[in-house]
């Protein structure tokens, strides 16, 4: 069966059949039944008014259950949220140095590979004396015990991601850094954008079990904004000082002025939200399922559509200065394909130019297929990126 043949039929409001979206590490199209999924969410609040809650929450059950799916995690706690900084600070505002008076700045270590919700609120809580311990990313064969290194008694967390977002690589020993965390009871956030429902990510298998899990479905999961997660460990407590009115839903014996929490995930709850976007990936998530796109299925499929490009991007024969493949091995390669330039820029202007949609950052050239782009297109994005590259020589 050919996943892309099948599919592609599905996509007609994004045109992808007519268009080269090598943007699907960033934003994937999004199936035409997600418009039926906009469409419910306004026909049930017109219809229900504000009773329109208890079929909203269904709806986000059913985006709890797909995350789950994701992570081999059945009974996974699962906190929702409209962005993974939103959650990225319920998470921060939970730790002990926040609510616990101490001598030392509050200590987290994380690395120089973190996504900009991350790294921007770790930065500006730096000027405020917390202290920041960066980690290098490079060299990735001593990462982990580099990291592992700098954790100690006084570390009041360890916030970092299992995909690299700019050079796509797979932090291959992050669960050995979770298990550390978890022997020194340091609470592990690990951020898996980049990785959800486009590589198998067995929490189990991956060592996480413990470990706090943030992501979302803008990108590989086609359920556009407003649909992030974050995955509390089994047994876990929290009473986190950013709280919303939902996360006191199951206290219901709180008394007047007391700040109460229910458990697990519930105690991460945020407040009052816009259901769109759930309703959305639900319709988006049935989909999935219609077609048999399991994650298994679309991480086959997206290791031939990276191994192609790479491939081709070989056999090109580019000077280095002009573009440059990844310095890590392509079994340790996510869902996109990292291309060093120093003009990575210019380059995603000329190929948006040339019907090429690509990103970058920094000096990389970032190119992500998805499940609906063909070996055509891709093919096709080689021969334009091969023109391109003239220009630059």
């Amino acid at each position: 069966m050919d996943i892309v043949k099948d599919i592609q039929p599905f996509y007609q409001e994004f045109k992808v059949a007519e268009r080269i979206l090598l943007s699907g590490h960033s934003h994937q199209a999004w199936p035409d039944v997600a418009r039926q999924g906009v469409m419910e969410c306004f026909n049930d609040a017109a219809k229900h008014i504000d009773d329109k809650w208890e079929l909203a929450f269904k709806k986000a059950e059913k985006v709890r259950a797909f995350y789950r799916r994701t992570m081999h995690d059945p009974n996974g706690q699962i906190a929702l949220g409209q962005s993974t900084h939103e959650l990225i600070l319920r998470f921060l505002s939970d730790l002990d140095g926040f609510k616990v008076k101490k001598k030392a700045p509050i200590k987290i270590v994380t690395t120089d590979g973190e996504f900009h919700s991350m790294r921007r609120q770790l930065n500006r809580l730096k000027t405020l004396g917390m202290s920041v311990e960066v980690v290098p990313t490079q060299p990735s064969e001593t990462l982990s015990a580099r990291i592992i290194e700098k954790l100690d008694r006084s570390t009041d967390a360890v916030m970092l991601s299992a995909v690299f977002f700019a050079s796509s690589q797979i932090f291959q020993q992050v669960g050995e850094v979770s298990k550390a965390a978890k022997s020194l009871a340091i609470p592990c956030l690990v951020d898996v954008y980049h990785a959800t429902n486009v590589i198998e990510l067995d929490l189990a298998k991956w060592q996480l079990q413990d470990a706090f899990i943030v992501g979302g479905g803008y990108k590989y999961c086609q359920a556009g904004e407003g649909n992030c997660f974050m995955r509390i460990p089994a047994n876990y407590q929290g009473s986190p000082i950013i709280t919303g009115w939902f996360a006191e839903f199951e206290v219901l014996s709180q008394a007047p002025d007391q700040v109460s929490y229910g458990k697990g995930q519930a105690a991460f709850a945020g407040s009052t939200y816009d259901p769109t976007s759930h309703y959305r990936a639900a319709a988006v998530f049935d989909f999935f399922d219609q077609q048999n796109l399991s994650v298994a299925r679309l991480s086959e499929l997206n290791r031939q559509q990276v191994s192609r490009l790479w491939r081709g991007i070989e056999t090109l024969h580019l000077a280095h200065e002009v573009l440059a493949l990844p310095c890590h091995d392509i079994a340790d390669n996510a869902g996109f394909l990292s291309l060093t330039t120093p003009q990575a820029e210019k380059w995603v202007q000329k190929l948006k130019s040339r019907g090429v949609q690509a990103d970058s950052r920094g000096n990389q050239l970032r190119l992500g297929p998805a499940p609906y782009v063909s070996n055509e297109q891709i093919d096709n994005a080689l021969n334009e990126i091969e023109l391109v590259a003239k220009q630059f020589s």
